[in-house]
């Protein structure tokens, strides 16, 4: 099925949430975000109603593009164009290509460079940012329920720092009010001011749609990092916060592999790269909200190192979870095994298992992810998991605890026998608090970087 425009047919603002309606040719979506503790009735009494409409057409905007999926010649923003400037046709690209890069690698196409966008002529006018607020310390910290999450709260109440939390679900994770209670449990575990919810209920995400009328492309690329930062916006401008904080870490910069075809690699992460952070963070500094900053407050240090700092928290295992497929553990995925393997070099065999019900180094579904996160295959997987050397760093730690399986046999066998690798000079990479390439403000980094 060829579709040949997307288009953002209807807007609406509501008391608790905005409704989008989309159309793809003549099919059509919608998608719902809901803020659980914010009124815009009462938004509209703090800033103009034109400041809170251009974040709302930002957050149309991006939600849409997951419509470009069916790999769109137009996107009409006519209806929304009024909330945009000139800046945001870089922008998106940008968005797009770096974000979409997996999607045509998946689906074999190359030809392809995101769609038009289309509206009336000369209605793309030039705006002036806005000041949230004065200078307000609160960060506004994001939680999806993994182990970032819980480590960037940490972090920032060991350092006194005051920050409220924000947490999404969205319907391409689940049942949102199930995501919901298992992500306040990890919330609950820390000191927020005041904790947020924000809801995302798509139809579009259902991936059995897609298959009926696009069977040669049943993949649906979700930006999920820009969506919730927009989104955030709106929580912002209510509680007047200037600072949004997520967590990322430096893992992220490195993508799965470099294509050919594409002249480009292929991050799975990219959105949360540090290279992203900075546009995005740029972006809206420019075009939004002068005062706004946006920073991952892991940037400076990998995924081994997170781990190391999970495990001063082994009461933390039972709540915190990160499978994509199944909340909270599906146990069949590259994630899962990933999560095995990391919790198992730093903690004992049996709060993990606990957790699992299972050896996951057993289980013979998951011996190819284990070898593509060892470079033993031709990419490493699609997924938010670390670099090769990390993943062969945090098995290391597990052999060296004794720990046995199927996985251990070939890791044994394919990897430690090459004498030639330096665990030494690898670990020191790995564990190691990196003072630069990232946006956290100075204030910030000074009070918790002892404790990265």
């Amino acid at each position: 099925m060829k579709i040949e425009t997307i288009k953002i047919i209807e807007l609406n603002i509501h008391e608790h949430h905005i409704e989008i309606i989309y159309g793809a040719d003549l099919l059509k979506f919608s998608t719902k975000v809901v803020y659980h503790d914010l009124y815009f009735s009462a938004l509209k009494e703090k800033y103009p109603e034109s400041v809170i409409n251009k974040v709302v057409c930002h957050i149309a905007l991006f939600e849409g593009m997951q419509l470009c999926s069916f790999f769109p010649k137009y996107y009409d923003i006519s209806l929304i164009v009024q909330g945009l400037s000139r800046p945001v046709l870089d922008f998106f690209q940008k968005m797009y290509k770096g974000i979409f890069a997996q999607h045509l690698y998946e689906t074999n196409v190359s030809d392809y460079f995101g769609p038009e966008l289309i509206y009336p002529e000369g209605s793309l006018k030039e705006k002036s940012p806005t000041i949230i607020s004065k200078e307000d310390s609160t960060v506004l910290q994001t939680c999806g329920g993994g182990k970032d999450s819980f480590i960037a709260m940490k972090l920032l109440q060991e350092a006194d720092i005051p920050f409220s939390s924000v947490q999404f679900s969205h319907t391409v994770y689940g049942k949102n009010e199930y995501q919901h209670q298992l992500i306040s449990k990890v919330v609950e575990q820390t000191t927020p001011i005041r904790q947020h919810k924000i809801s995302i209920y798509d139809d579009f995400i259902d991936n059995s749609f897609l298959r009926l009328y696009s069977p040669n492309n049943s993949i649906i690329t979700f930006p999920e990092t820009p969506n919730f930062i927009f989104e955030s916006l709106i929580l912002m401008l209510y509680w007047k916060y200037n600072y949004l904080s997520f967590a990322h870490e430096k893992s992220s910069n490195t993508g799965s592999l470099f294509s050919d075809e594409l002249g480009m690699e292929v991050n799975h992460q990219w959105g949360k790269s540090y290279e992203a952070e900075k546009y995005l963070n740029q972006y809206i500094r420019e075009v939004l909200f002068s005062d706004f900053t946006y920073f991952s407050i892991l940037q400076p240090i990998y995924e081994f190192r997170i781990f190391k700092n999970l495990a001063k928290y082994p009461k933390s295992l039972s709540t915190i979870f990160s499978c994509n497929n199944q909340k909270p553990w599906c146990k069949k995925c590259s994630k899962c095994a990933y999560v095995w393997m990391s919790w198992m070099a730093y903690f004992n065999q049996e709060s993990v298992e606990s957790v699992f019900k299972s050896n996951l180094f057993d289980d013979e579904e998951l011996l190819p992810f284990y070898k593509q996160m060892w470079g033993l295959s031709e990419y490493t997987p699609f997924e938010c998991v670390g670099e090769v050397d990390e993943n062969r760093l945090m098995m290391k730690k597990c052999w060296d605890k004794g720990v046995s399986g199927k996985a251990m046999d070939i890791f044994t066998k394919e990897v430690l026998s090459d004498s030639s690798i330096n665990w030494h000079k690898i670990e020191q990479k790995y564990d190691y608090v990196y003072g630069e390439e990232h946006s956290i403000p100075n204030w910030i980094f000074g009070k918790i970087k002892d404790n990265l």
